[in-house]
């Protein structure tokens, strides 16, 4: 382990010790995650994962307590919280971007405890999905252990129907995976063999903005145009992500969003991304008022910004191009997902 990153290595086991533990590993980072983590479990344990890390970033909603009582569930804890800032020097030994803690916190799980083996890395509202029958061991072995150490997911917002559906999730304990949930039935990326994969269509959040004119990467009036012309959709959020890795020393989270592993140009995992879900209302509270999400919160500002405006008017999140999923080959179909024909 590279002595800047050892630096950083004071997790410490407060559940279970799962370090010698067989199967499949599915690892991650979670603070106040229980309206996910019940439907999380439940899901990649279909899926064929037999042990899940999480560091607990100091929850206070019963993630941790509910977390201990699962048997195929190790907990860690640090001293340093999600949004430290390591030493200047640190970061450009480890050639970070940034000094963020995150990123060192991804990179000690990885390589602590799957190092040079297929595994998932997650956040706790994506669900990743598969061909029917097939298991996340399965198609480890289809990637085998050549030069290819990570797959690109593409992530995809899924949304209900209208915002009443979503006032009605409010008082949910946990997410309801059952709903109609819906997400934008075009192509969103396309792979380029090693290189990084272009954006097609910038998903449906990015499409939301626009359609209220509250995308904060374009000015007011370049949006007016863009929908009067009916031009290409602006991007807003970051929709590729690295989630099935296995992992190497010595190499790095650029952000969540990238790494510097060989990635597969053959394959193209689909992964739902829950954005719009019945803890919203209290996410952005928290995020913009704590300053603990990535820049201070500003992704949740626009999703506050968003539902007020579709309050007064119009709530419908859907477009003509709005699918209801109802499992993989809708991914397939719509060319979400590449590599499994």
């Amino acid at each position: 382990m590279h002595p800047a990153l050892a630096k950083y290595d004071d997790l410490t086991i407060v559940s279970r010790d799962l370090t010698q533990a067989d199967g499949f590993t599915l690892s991650g980072l979670v603070h106040n995650e229980m309206h996910f983590l019940p439907a999380f479990l439940t899901h990649y344990r279909a899926l064929g994962v037999a042990r899940f890390i999480f560091i607990d970033d100091r929850s206070t909603d019963g993630s941790l307590a509910f977390l201990k009582d699962q048997p195929d569930v190790m907990v860690l804890h640090s001293r340093h919280r999600y949004g430290y800032q390591i030493a200047e020097e640190d970061a450009r030994a480890l050639g970070l971007p940034h000094q963020r803690m995150a990123l060192v916190w991804r990179m000690l799980l990885l390589e602590k405890y799957a190092l040079d083996q297929w595994s998932l890395h997650l956040d706790a509202d994506e669900f990743m999905d598969l061909p029917p029958g097939l298991s996340i061991a399965d198609f480890a072995r289809q990637l085998g252990e050549g030069d290819v150490r990570a797959v690109w997911s593409i992530m995809l917002d899924m949304y209900p129907a209208r915002l009443s559906d979503l006032a009605d999730m409010r008082e949910d304990a946990s997410i309801d995976l059952d709903r109609d949930w819906y997400f934008d039935g075009k192509r969103h990326l396309r792979l380029r063999g090693s290189a990084n994969p272009s954006r097609v269509y910038t998903g449906a959040r990015a499409r939301m903005l626009l359609k209220f004119g509250l995308n904060r990467r374009s000015s007011p009036m370049m949006q007016r145009l863009i929908r009067a012309l009916r031009l290409p959709v602006p991007r807003y959020n970051a929709i590729r992500k690295p989630i099935m890795l296995r992992w190497a020393a010595g190499h790095r989270f650029d952000s969540a969003h990238t790494v510097s592993l060989p990635m597969s140009p053959t394959y193209l995992l689909p992964l739902r991304h829950y954005k719009f879900n019945g803890s919203i209302y209290d996410r952005i509270v928290r995020a913009t008022t704590t300053g603990g999400n990535t820049n201070g919160g500003i992704e949740y500002q626009d999703m506050a910004r968003l539902l007020t405006v579709m309050s007064e008017g119009d709530d419908d999140f859907r477009s003509s191009k709005s699918v209801r999923f109802t499992g993989f080959a809708d991914f397939q179909r719509t060319g979400n997902a590449d590599g499994f024909d």
